[in-house]
């Protein structure tokens, strides 16, 4: 039988097909504001793709996000770099396993690929984390995607060292209304996760001082309507208890391509807690070289407002990023 095992196991590897695929993107910025004015490269990086199949079916898929450089500090490196995690389809219609060091599946990150956008969600204080250790399924009934995801909460490359665990769910059918093509998805999240004071969001870089237990209900939506995109999140929780006061923010982007090489774009969002509000209002152009889509110039004028006990202040600031992706 032994034998007979193992004669079965050669041969599967023996038909296996193994497909490799290799992309990457630099992402260099120039920054100015009232206080600096400075060039970096927001990140440099290749992701590696494997794909195993049989001649009958997907066996597995392995992702591998390599970081050539970033001069994002410390601990919030981990807000764009470190993806590694393999997915296992278990069949037709039944969903697939996805194990490893991925995003946590919450509102519009579950779908919307922010890490090389010169916008961002506001993940980093609703959720204090955007990748994380775990293992969950994801999959589609019918018109809707699915997705369960049971993480650490600590961040990539962090070991969790206590049974605490966070758990996120999402729900997003997709349907047509009228001429547009429109995502409406709902999550929910529990769990300990990082925690920041808004009079401390300055000290992410260092990484996290204080975990609180975090519940989160979100409601996003994304609109596509010809040359314009809708990008809606709303989310409401409470941090430590459930008797401590609601918390809660909203994110909105629009984006309208008048041609194929240039795109108007504007956002706002906000995040409320009993300590004040943390709010960004921007409006930029993308543009594309003709004929050249691997290559994209950003810019983007912002404000943010910081309005709590400690503080009462606004900043401005203008980034230009050339995101070039192979």
């Amino acid at each position: 039988m032994k034998i007979l095992s193992g004669t079965l196991l050669l041969a599967g590897i023996a038909v296996a097909a193994v497909r490799v695929d290799v992309n990457g993107g630099l992402y260099p910025r120039f920054l100015v504001s009232a206080k600096k004015s400075s060039f970096f490269l927001m990140g440099a990086e290749a992701t590696v793709r494997a794909q195993v199949t049989s001649r009958t079916r997907d066996i597995l898929t392995a992702a591998v996000q390599l970081t050539a450089g970033s001069a994002m500090q410390g601990w919030t490196t981990g807000f764009h770099f470190g993806e590694a995690y393999v997915l296992f389809p278990t069949g037709l219609r039944l969903p697939t396993i996805r194990i490893g060091q991925a995003v946590i599946p919450f509102g519009l990150m579950a779908d919307y690929d922010i890490h090389s956008q010169i916008v961002q969600t506001s993940f980093a204080r609703s959720l204090g984390l955007r990748l994380d250790p775990g293992i969950g399924i994801l999959g589609s009934l019918g018109p809707a995607d699915y997705w369960l995801w049971v993480s650490n909460g600590n961040g990539p490359y962090v070991m969790d060292n206590d049974v605490d665990k966070v758990i996120t769910t999402r729900i997003a059918p997709t349907f047509l209304l009228g001429d547009a093509e429109v995502t409406a998805g709902l999550s929910g999240l529990f769990g300990s996760l990082p925690h920041w004071s808004l009079d401390s969001l300055s000290a992410m870089v260092s990484g996290p001082r204080d975990y609180a237990a975090k519940y989160r209900l979100g409601l996003d939506n994304t609109t596509d309507w010809g040359p314009l995109t809708l990008r809606l999140e709303g989310i409401i929780g409470k941090d430590s208890t459930l008797s401590h006061p609601l918390v809660f923010g909203y994110y909105g982007e629009a984006r309208y391509s008048f041609a194929y090489w240039i795109q108007a774009l504007g956002k706002y969002d906000g995040w409320h807690t009993e300590a004040g509000s943390a709010r960004n209002l921007g409006a930029g152009v993308n543009l594309r070289l003709p004929d050249v889509s691997m290559v994209e110039f950003q810019v983007l004028y912002q404000i943010d407002f910081l309005n709590t006990g400690a503080h009462d202040e606004q900043d401005w600031s203008i980034v230009s990023q050339v995101a070039v992706s192979f």
